[in-house]
């Protein structure tokens, strides 16, 4: 993902490598080698240069890296594998789901602040409102708590049981988007859904080949790029106004640059990819 000020892009995956780009050169400016574990996923703190940094090991589970002084944090009392992680909007605060369906939100020194079961079949990701202290976390249900982990609202999203694999807040904080695996027995009717804080449905997409692995919404909040088979840039209102060609290679990745002109994406055979916003590739990168 893109850095905040849109310097450098990070990138994990299926290799036991961080790997830190140059966003304009897309040349490897550095790489943290993590021996023998699945980067599942990484985060740019709002503000300062660090990165959360999760994994499906239960060795390293969870830990903040401050690039400045390459110096790694390890976040205190987690028992298992991490799948999501978020900074809040002011990067006071790191949230960590495990796959235990357990969510802990640290400092930045990495001490345990609070932590409270969601999902009782696992959290398969969370995503902190971009203007308050509360989050939304999602698995096979929708849960939005507070700081202390108080419920603030908990619904499920259909009547037939589906797996949600992600979610993301919209710029202004009035709703929220999750895409889905699809259902749990046969992965059918794989969908996005947009909601608001209240348990109503504004908008569904349906349609797609691919489950939903990563969503995210532009800087302006006009478009939501979707990780699917293919990259899917999508209006606040759920209408598909461009896509990439399909492939088997499905993404996993996705992120907007900070000026919201280029997508950058990486696929699940390890492959980043540049596109412009209007779903066009611009190149890949090797390294």
């Amino acid at each position: 993902m893109f850095s905040p000020d849109g310097k450098y892009i990070a990138t994990g995956g299926y290799q036991d490598v961080l790997t830190i780009l140059d966003a304009q050169s897309l040349e490897t400016v550095k790489t943290y080698q993590v021996p023998d574990v699945i980067l599942s996923r990484v985060k740019w703190h709002p503000t300062q240069n660090k990165l959360a940094v999760i994994t499906q090991s239960t060795t390293f589970k969870a830990k903040i890296l401050d690039l400045d002084h390459d110096q790694w944090t390890a976040l205190s009392g987690l028992n298992s594998a991490s799948r999501a992680v978020d900074w809040n909007y002011t990067g006071e605060y790191l949230a960590v789901s495990d796959l235990e369906g357990i969510v802990s939100i640290f400092d930045t020194s990495g001490n345990l602040i609070s932590s409270f079961r969601g999902d009782k079949k696992g959290v398969t990701d969370l995503d902190w409102h971009p203007l308050k202290n509360e989050l939304v976390a999602v698995g096979s249900q929708i849960g939005i708590y507070n700081l202390e982990g108080d419920t603030l609202n908990s619904f499920y999203p259909t009547e037939k049981e589906i797996f949600m694999l992600c979610v993301e807040w919209h710029p202004s904080g009035d709703f929220f988007v999750i895409g889905d695996y699809g259902d749990l027995e046969k992965a059918e009717n794989k969908a996005l859904r947009f909601w608001n804080v209240k348990g109503e449905k504004l908008h569904e997409v349906t349609g797609s080949k691919g489950e939903y692995r990563n969503i995210r919404w532009s800087p302006d909040g006009n478009k939501l790029a979707t990780a699917t088979d293919k990259l899917g840039i999508y209006t606040k209102d759920g209408e598909l106004i461009n896509a990439s060609i399909s492939s088997e290679d499905y993404l996993w990745g996705v992120d907007w640059s900070p000026d919201g002109k280029q997508v950058i994406t990486s696929s699940s055979q390890g492959k980043i990819t540049l596109w412009n916003n209007k779903a066009e590739k611009i190149k890949n990168v090797d390294y």
